[in-house]
């Protein structure tokens, strides 16, 4: 038996070797992945600045690293510049550090696109391909747990005649409609596009549901709940927050109540002792304003 298992384990680490090596020479080998402007690897290597000008105050010349391909993770290293905020909260760079990081990724294609997933630790980055022709199979190493609010859930498509639109933000590539259901104006959406989806909203949840809210969503995440007792987030509030918080994945879950703490004769007008549920998807909103980030700008006044 010993003699049967030891030729097979070495097939199995010459297969995950041999995939890893794969996506290098399909993703990688002669192209570049950018985001934004910016060249983050080239080839085998990523890309940086070389070191900061003292004299000039500046991060400049360039760089590279090798860097690390597993099945699921890449390791990179950049130079990047330290630095800190002066009394008007400028920030002043002072000197360089080198930083490496260790990330999850995924492969996929937006608008027949070839795209790159970094499951950053702050926020996924979304890389675009130089080359628009490799042949990379889409990945989903880093499932995101999917939940459903009104029966509806991020990335879905909503018939536009259910929805009343409170405000419109246009950013530099994408617009935002803030939008509540026709029907129960406590359900708000959030939709990109013409009317895919990018975030839920439930106002106005009684005291006695929240236990089977935390129930699910614990045992969806299978996490417990980062908890924050009732207190002012700023001495100067008029409100104090009490919420529960889940997230993984870029999966984030919020569930949080306010009471009105300000002037005794508003009380009756502004207190509440509702809860609010709170539904994001960072992996999914990435994708959809890369997906979406030639769209044309939207006003409730005029089109």
């Amino acid at each position: 038996m010993k003699k049967i298992l030891i030729p097979l384990l070495a097939i199995l680490v010459t297969i995950a070797c041999d995939t890893s090596e794969t996506v290098k020479e399909k993703a990688f080998m002669g192209n570049e992945w950018t985001i934004g402007d910016e060249i983050l690897f080239r080839n085998d290597s990523s890309v940086s600045y070389k070191k900061f000008d003292n004299k000039n105050k500046k991060m400049v010349g360039d760089t590279t690293f090798p860097i690390k391909i597993t099945d699921s993770t890449i390791t990179y290293k950049l130079i990047k510049g330290k630095g800190h905020y002066n009394e008007n909260r400028q920030y002043v760079l002072t000197g360089d550090t080198l930083i490496e990081t260790i990330v999850g990724y995924d492969f996929t294609f937006i608008n027949e696109e070839p795209k790159l997933i970094l499951y950053a630790e702050n926020y996924p980055k979304v890389c675009s391909s130089k080359k628009s022709d490799i042949k990379i199979k889409p990945t989903n190493h880093y499932k995101q747990v999917k939940f459903t609010i009104a029966k509806y859930s991020i990335g879905d498509r909503i018939d536009r005649d259910l929805l009343k639109t409170r405000g419109i933000y246009n950013y530099d590539t994408y617009t935002i409609e803030d939008c509540e259901l026709k029907t129960n104006h406590d359900i708000k959406i959030k939709i990109i596009g013409y009317n895919q989806i990018y975030a839920i909203e439930r106002h106005n949840i009684p005291q006695y549901r929240v236990e089977e809210i935390k129930e699910v969503v614990t045992s969806k995440m299978k996490q417990e709940a980062a908890y924050v007792p009732m207190r002012q987030l700023s001495e100067k509030s008029d409100y104090a927050y009490e919420f529960y918080r889940w997230s993984k994945n870029g999966v984030r879950i919020k569930l949080e109540r306010s009471r009105y703490i300000g002037d005794y004769a508003y009380m009756n007008l502004l207190d509440s002792d509702t809860w609010t549920l709170y539904y994001d998807d960072d992996v999914q909103k990435a994708l959809l304003i890369e997906q979406h980030k030639k769209s044309k700008p939207h006003s409730t006044i005029i089109n």
